[in-house]
């Protein structure tokens, strides 16, 4: 037992009150004053050895719970305050376990503040390293940058992962509405309990838990397909960690930051999983022709959640049709490309501006089907449609994307929009400054490899004139 005074009012003022017992009630069972239990749990007075045997022989709990440390963190308080830029600052043992106790919010900010300063410094020495090396640092990847490569070198399917996400849902009944069962299980299975907050009480954040009152807050501003995708990723994080690790080490991440961005891909990954569980939703996908709307309200889901959720079916004897995806901002910045082996991909520049998906960023709500066809022959058929990021207070300027879902063009008689028969048509390159179709009006930027033309009696309807 630690010869340092303990202060642990606010443990012993949780116990209690979990018991439903008055200050009164508890000292006569600890055989003290109920003043002086008072000043214990105001941690104006420590706890004795003598009592805190009383506590744990009276209501059976571990003297080291009481003791301190149980969560980790004073120890994590105590390396935060051991860092050179606060030399001299250590509070005393005392200190750190009060504000343990009474500011366990404020301690945990303070965790995240000093993570984030300790990532910032490392990543500010590998910059100085990489510049001192003569290295270009312009086009320095990021963590996201990392696992959003390996992603997109690789088929957007997880077998283990699928398949652990299928037999979790199989436990709980997601048929008949999703929030409530995630609800349940998050409570019965981890004493979770689920409140709804207003925007203006969480203005930052769309899903926060506080782990010392086991309560998962989940923002107002999302509608009912986010509220349902926030349940679902706590859920996959805290029941299926081996098999989202397992699913991140075969994204080969090299980079400890990137590991940890990985693991929130596959928990995002794992999530849409659960809530469209493989077989269902393929033999589903599959007799309704693949209509993407009609599927949403099937599974009571987002387009874009069975959008991405089409790019996974590539399960051995259960493949779907193999579409990829990609999700570009107002800007034309790209959020997200999934399942795009085989399909030509900008390295550098923009991608071509006759792809509809840059045509719905500023309509709502609108599908455009599209053919696309490349210089090297290879047509695509293209599914467009905009998406916005749901909620926000009044006045706020809500995040607005496109998707494209697409696939190669022989597998269109396989969907519904074969019916449709107004499926536009645009012969495209894979960005303006490697594409060599002459005369195009939409071109932005001349072709690396072909030299201009200056002359002055003849102007074509490209901004660039050419030689072929």
């Amino acid at each position: 037992m630690s010869d340092q005074k303990i202060f642990a009012g606010a443990r012993i003022k949780k116990l209690r009150g979990a018991m439903g017992l008055s200050q009164t009630a508890m000292a006569g069972e600890l055989e003290i004053s109920a003043s002086y239990l008072n000043l214990i749990e105001r941690n104006q007075r420590p706890i004795t050895v003598q009592l805190i045997l009383k506590l744990s022989k009276t209501y059976d709990i571990s003297p080291e719970d009481l003791e301190g440390d149980a969560d980790g963190t004073v120890t994590a308080l105590k390396e935060v305050f051991a860092d050179a830029l606060l030399q001299g600052e250590l509070p005393g043992y005392e200190e750190l376990f009060e504000v343990a106790d009474v500011a366990p919010n404020v301690a945990s900010g303070i965790q995240k503040l000093h993570e984030g300063y300790r990532q910032a410094l490392l990543r500010l020495s590998e910059l100085n390293a990489e510049m001192a090396s003569g290295q270009d640092v312009s086009q320095t990847a990021l963590p996201s940058d990392l696992v959003h490569a390996a992603m997109e070198s690789r088929a957007n399917y997880y077998d283990g992962l699928d398949r652990a996400a299928e037999a979790l849902a199989s436990e709980m009944d997601l048929t008949r509405g999703l929030y409530a069962p995630l609800q349940d299980r998050l409570l019965q299975k981890h004493r979770i309990t689920v409140q709804t907050l207003p925007i203006d009480t969480m203005p930052e954040w769309t899903r926060r838990f506080d782990k010392h009152s086991m309560r998962l807050f989940i923002s107002d501003r999302l509608n009912s397909y986010g509220r349902v995708t926030e349940l679902a990723t706590d859920l996959v994080l805290r029941e299926l960690p081996d098999e989202i690790d397992s699913a991140v080490l075969r994204l080969n991440l090299k980079s400890p930051e990137a590991v940890k961005a990985g693991r929130i891909e596959m928990a995002n990954y794992a999530a849409l999983a659960m809530l469209l569980p493989y077989k269902r939703f393929f033999q589903t996908a599959r007799r309704m022709k693949y209509d993407v709307e009609a599927l949403a309200k099937r599974f009571d889901v987002s387009f874009g959640e069975v959008a991405t959720r089409l790019t996974t079916l590539g399960c051995v004897k259960m493949e779907g049709i193999p579409f990829f995806l990609q999700e570009v901002d107002q800007a034309g910045n790209m959020v997200r490309r999934l399942g795009l082996n085989g399909y030509p991909r900008a390295k550098f520049g923009g991608q071509c501006p006759k792809l509809s998906i840059f045509k719905v960023v500023s309509l709502p709500q609108q599908l455009l089907t599209q053919i696309v066809e490349h210089a090297d022959g290879q047509a695509y058929f293209t599914l467009n449609r905009s998406t916005q990021q749901s909620g926000g207070a009044y006045g706020e300027n809500m995040r607005q994307t496109a998707i494209l879902l697409g696939c190669e063009a022989e597998y269109l008689t396989d969907t519904v929009y074969m019916q449709g028969g107004a499926v536009g048509r645009a012969d495209v390159g894979q960005n303006c400054r490697l594409c060599e179709r002459p005369h195009c009006a939409q071109r932005a930027e001349p072709p690396i490899a072909r030299p201009l033309m200056f002359d002055g009696s003849e102007n074509s309807v490209s901004a660039f004139n050419f030689k072929v």
